[in-house]
């Protein structure tokens, strides 16, 4: 090895950074504890891996060709220990994508069971109102029965009387017939009473026949009434229901989508500062003037120095990019 390889040297070594990987080759983040042990991992590792860089670049400072052998190091190690830092970023990645799917899962199943609880409670309102409307159609046909079996007697009642008249008719017909001659002149008074009676009771029978008409139709006046304000007040309520429900849905979504608004920019303004800082940082390196010698070396140096800025800032603007990705 030459002086100057022998100069170039590293808080890290290979043999270390090969027992690092040997050590954190088996690690998982399938449970909470194995998840902050690789996320501890990633930030060992990474740790390494930025004191690499930074002594690559304090010895690159001193002449370009030792730059040269500085960075070659610099590379080998830094592959090391991204072969090392990939692996365990993959697998954190994993859990994370499985926790928001899990997430995203339990969201969706809360939100059936609203649903469905809705639907059950929808299902037995509509199951009470068609118990009613039964019940209300049993009442109405019964209501009809007694009025036809109403009808039905006063028919029967009308049938004897005019059969009763028409008997009494008969007998005083054979006593007219037998007492002919000596109750003549009461025949005819008896005829004209009867008469008298028949058209009372002829004209009694049909204002009852009018009254009862009339008491019909305002008993199905009555009943159609109160059937059409029971579908008017069942139609109500159902209206009422679907709005409420409809306000319900929306009132949900609402509340739903502000959550996930407020989660999604709270990540990316914890985030944002970060980068921000990062992102300034990294432009202000590449704004720093190189100033202008004549002496070649201090030339050669201040080349370096540019250089090894440059790839600062590059790496710099790289990390900030995937953290805001």
């Amino acid at each position: 090895m030459s002086e100057s390889a022998a100069l170039v040297t590293y808080s890290v070594t290979e043999e270390q950074i090969a027992e690092t990987k040997a050590r954190y080759a088996a690690l998982s983040c399938d449970t909470p504890k194995g998840y902050e042990e690789v996320r501890l991992a990633i930030a060992e590792v990474r740790d390494a891996r930025v004191a690499v860089e930074k002594r690559r670049v304090e010895l690159k400072a001193d002449a370009l060709a030792y730059g040269r052998l500085v960075d070659s190091r610099a590379k080998a190690l830094t592959a090391l220990l991204v072969e090392i830092e990939e692996p365990l970023k993959a697998k954190k990645q994993a859990v994370d994508d499985e926790k928001a799917r899990l997430r995203a899962e339990a969201e969706a199943a809360k939100r059936a069971a609203i649903e469905a609880e809705i639907a059950a409670k929808r299902a037995e309102e509509e199951a009470q109102a068609r118990l009613f409307r039964e019940a209300e159609e049993r009442r109405l046909a019964e209501e009809r029965a007694a009025i036809e079996a109403e009808r039905a007697k006063l028919a029967e009642a009308h049938a004897a009387l005019e059969f009763a008249r028409k008997a009494e008719e008969e007998r005083r017909e054979n006593e007219r017939r037998a007492e002919e001659a000596k109750l003549a002149e009461a025949r005819k008074a008896e005829e004209e009473r009867l008469a008298a009676i028949r058209k009372a009771e002829e004209e009694r029978l049909v204002a009852e026949r009018r009254a009862e008409e009339e008491r019909q139709r305002a008993e199905r006046a009555a009943i159609e009434a109160e059937r059409k304000a029971v579908a008017a007040a069942r139609e109500a309520q159902e209206r009422a229901e679907f709005e409420r429900q409809a306000k319900l849905r929306a009132e949900r979504e609402a509340i739903e989508k502000a959550e996930r608004e407020k989660r999604e920019a709270a990540e990316a303004e914890a985030r944002r500062p970060d980068i921000e800082k990062v992102r300034t940082f990294a432009a202000q390196l590449r704004e720093i003037a190189m100033p202008t010698v004549n002496d070649p070396v201090l030339a050669d140096a201040l080349l370096v120095a540019w250089d090894a800025l440059g790839s600062i800032a590059d790496e710099l603007e790289r990390a900030a990019a995937r953290r805001a990705a």
